[in-house]
């Protein structure tokens, strides 16, 4: 076992591990937690996913037209 006096920091770039651990563990959860919920209800809100065309009309998305089902659904009727 390594003594505590022989750590001394002599290799290369000895500081990242102070930079990296909280960087990965506290700082960058919140941004990648924020992108997955910014894309999941952008999903849930019939909304273009990330990267495709909003105008296409293959979103996966069904839309309700007046003649499905054979009913329209404001005729009195």
């Amino acid at each position: 076992m390594a003594d505590m006096t022989q750590l001394t920091g002599a290799y290369a770039a000895s500081w990242l591990p102070w930079l990296m651990i909280p960087l990965i563990f506290y700082i960058l959860p919140f941004p990648v937690f924020a992108i997955v919920f910014l894309w999941i209800e952008r999903e849930g809100n019939g909304e273009a996913a990330m990267g495709q065309d909003a105008t296409s009309s293959s979103s996966g998305l069904l839309a309700a037209t007046p003649g499905d089902m054979g009913a329209d659904p404001t005729s009195s009727a």
